[in-house]
C-alpha cells in the first residue's frame, strides 16, 4: 500500500490562499485527528509525527476479514477458519489501538466530525489494491438506530460512507440498510452475547434497488457479528457479492 500519497499536501499551483480560509484557520485552527496538535500549513490532514506512527494493517493478514495474523503461511485467521461468514471479503485501514482508538472515540462521542476527511482518505488508501478486484457498484453504510442517531446527532458510518464515496467516486446508498430495533451497546459483550444482541437487527429498505455487488462500510470491525448480520440481510434481499471496508479492526485471537 502506498499510503504516503494520501497525506501529501496538494498545492494549488500559482494560487494564493483564500482570505476567508485563512481567517477561519485563525479562528478555528485545524487539529491533528490523532494527537490534536494544531496542524501546520504543510500538514493538510494529520501531523507529520502521527503520520509516521499510524498503526496501518500490514501483511500478513487474513484473506477473508483482513485481520492481521502472525504466520505468513496461513491464509485465514482462527476466527475465519472456524466459522462461516456471510460476507465475501473485507479490509480495514488501521488496527484499533494507540492514538487511532482515542481518535475514533472522540469522533463518535465528542462530535469530532472534522476527522472524517482524514479517515476517508486512509480508507481509500487501504482499499486501493482491492477495489478494482471487488468492483463494488455502490456503498452501503452500516446504520445506527434512529433513536441512537438522534441522541448523538449524526451517524458516523453514513458520514464516512459519504466522504469515502467522494474520494472514490462510488455511489452511496445511505438508507439501504435499516436497523429494526434499538440494541444495547455491544462493546463489553462476548461473541455469543453479541450474536444474540444483533440477531435480526437489520432489514433492507424495500424502496432501494441494490445492485449485485455491494461494499458495506463501517467504522470498526471487532468480532464480525455486526458485519455478518448486515451481510445476511443483504443476501436475503438478493445481493450476490458483499465485501466490507472499515476504518479500524481489532487484532483478535491468533
Amino acid at each position: 500500500m502506498n499510503e504516503r500519497i494520501f497525506f501529501e499536501k496538494k498545492e494549488k499551483a500559482g494560487l494564493p490562499a483564500c482570505a476567508g480560509e485563512s481567517l477561519l484557520d485563525l479562528l478555528y485552527p485545524r487539529r491533528c485527528p490523532v494527537c490534536e496538535k494544531i496542524l501546520l500549513r504543510n500538514e493538510p490532514l494529520i501531523c507529520g509525527k502521527c503520520a509516521r506512527e499510524l498503526p496501518w494493517v500490514r501483511e500478513p493478514f487474513c484473506r477473508k476479514c483482513g485481520r492481521m495474523i502472525s504466520d505468513p503461511s496461513r491464509e485465514l485467521c482462527s476466527d475465519c477458519e472456524s466459522r462461516l461468514h456471510f460476507f465475501d471479503e473485507g479490509r480495514a485501514a488501521f488496527l484499533y489501538e494507540k492514538g487511532i482508538r482515542q481518535s475514533v472515540d472522540r469522533m463518535k462521542f465528542q462530535n469530532r466530525r472534522a476527522y472524517i476527511p482524514f479517515y476517508a482518505q486512509a480508507m481509500a488508501a487501504a482499499a486501493a489494491p482491492v477495489l478494482p478486484v471487488w468492483r463494488p457498484e455502490c456503498i452501503v453504510p452500516v446504520p445506527m438506530h434512529p433513536k441512537k442517531r438522534a441522541e448523538r446527532g449524526y451517524d458516523q458510518s453514513v458520514l464516512l460512507a459519504a466522504a469515502f464515496g467522494s474520494v472514490t467516486g462510488l455511489r452511496v446508498e445511505p438508507t439501504a440498510l435499516v436497523r429494526t430495533r434499538y440494541t444495547k451497546a455491544s462493546k463489553m459483550l462476548g461473541r455469543e452475547s453479541r450474536k444474540k444482541n444483533m440477531r435480526g437487527v437489520f432489514a433492507v429498505n424495500p424502496e432501494i434497488r441494490l445492485p449485485d455487488r455491494v461494499l458495506l462500510l463501517d467504522d470498526i470491525y471487532t468480532t464480525g457479528t455486526t458485519m455478518d448480520t448486515a451481510s445476511r440481510a443483504l443476501r436475503q434481499h438478493g445481493v450476490r457479492e458483499i465485501c466490507f471496508l472499515t476504518l479500524c479492526i481489532g487484532r483478535g485471537e491468533e
